[in-house]
């Protein structure tokens, strides 16, 4: 099966790099990551080029993309900035995907041109202090009365809500586990809305907050799918799941290629003429191992991508690409660190970086341990 890609997603990752290279130099993503806030100009930047539009039918002003495509733009970003493909998820992933898929007429009619231009901004709050795995779990309550559902509740780790326009919040309708949750479009200015920023050690400026809702206030009307779609966010979060789990294994996937970079960089500059020949050979095969399992993990991904974009049913894919992408990317980036000897922990080198922010990916959008599950159900296991 031949997974080259056509003509215009070759200039598509042409142009995303030529993005990154130019407006992205190495030395300002790293002052972006010691200022540790939101990257609000380089958003601004990449909604110009029209990045956001990516995967945004094209009756609402989008390009019409796929997941293929946006995966491209967030594993060349992930080489330079990490933290800017999360940041961007405020549009592409958390507003475009998730209006697109599942928001009513009347919703896509509102939201996604002015997602495509970069206007406003939306993040996914469904994690709560005691429902981070177990998502079904939460208790964070919405109550009608008197003609508006009324929130009560908290989340954690919602990335992006101190920032956002929008906030799609999860919160139990009813009594069942899974069929008693509805999924709001909630206006950050509401009242009783607030975000506080949580101090982290990876991906500086992604916004990651503790949300607090004390009795907001949202009409029927902003339920996400229409008044039609009470009761129906879980089965809104499982169409999400496959798409989001590829986003992150191409995060993971760009951290992972920057570390082999940077690290046949540094062995070529340090080791090829001052090392013998066997203790040459012993890091050129180490970085060939990196380069290896790295490869290994893409043709995971782009296989499962592919399967998505052809409706065929790909949930074991998607699921051993995020976990098996992460943990490769982890492993790439010590052996890098290895590599560096001295130099690897050290702030004025990027390999430390890496390993901040790579660490998140084998937690967020599902562990490690819980794709392993699911991967196991496929299984009959």
């Amino acid at each position: 099966m031949d997974f080259r890609f056509n003509e215009k997603r070759s200039a598509l990752k042409e142009k995303i790099r030529e993005f990154v290279e130019k407006e992205i130099p190495r030395e300002h993503a790293r002052e972006l990551d010691k200022r540790d806030e939101f990257p609000h100009e380089l958003i601004k930047k990449l909604s110009q080029q029209g990045f956001m539009r990516i995967n945004i039918p094209e009756e609402y002003g989008g390009m019409g993309g796929d997941v293929i495509d946006t995966m491209i733009v967030y594993e060349e970003i992930s080489r330079r900035l990490p933290v800017l493909s999360w940041a961007m998820g405020n549009i592409a992933l958390y507003g475009n995907e998730i209006i697109s898929l599942n928001g009513s007429r009347e919703q896509k009619e509102s939201y996604l041109p002015r997602l495509a231009k970069g206007e406003v901004m939306f993040s996914f709050a469904i994690t709560e202090p005691n429902a981070g795995s177990d998502a079904a779990n939460i208790s964070t309550k919405a109550a009608y009365k008197d003609g508006y559902f009324w929130i009560n509740g908290s989340k954690m780790f919602i990335t992006g809500a101190g920032v956002a326009d929008y906030t799609i919040t999860f919160a139990r309708t009813g009594e069942s586990r899974y069929g008693g949750i509805t999924s709001f479009i909630v206006d950050t200015k509401s009242e009783g809305y607030s975000a506080r920023p949580i101090k982290k050690l990876g991906y500086h400026g992604s916004n990651t907050c503790e949300v607090i809702y004390d009795n907001v206030k949202v009409p029927p009307g902003n339920i996400l799918g229409g008044e039609s779609g009470l009761n129906k966010g879980w089965q809104q979060e499982m169409k999400l799941l496959n798409q989001e789990r590829l986003v992150l294994s191409s995060c993971a996937l760009g951290i992972g290629q920057a570390a082999l970079e940077d690290a046949v960089e540094f062995a070529k500059e340090n080791f090829r003429h001052r090392q013998s020949r066997d203790q040459y050979q012993s890091i050129q095969h180490r970085l060939v191992e990196m380069a290896t399992e790295l490869e290994a993990a893409r043709q995971l991904a782009y296989y499962a991508a592919w399967k998505e974009t052809q409706r065929i049913e790909c949930v074991k894919e998607t699921s051993m690409s995020k976990y098996f992408a992460a943990e490769t990317a982890k492993k790439v980036v010590m052996q890098g660190i290895n590599i560096l000897g001295p130099y690897g922990p050290v702030m004025a080198h990027d390999m430390q970086r890496y390993l901040r922010d790579v660490l998140i990916l084998s937690i967020g959008g599902g562990t490690t341990q819980i794709q392993k599950n699911i991967v196991a159900k496929t299984l009959g296991l």
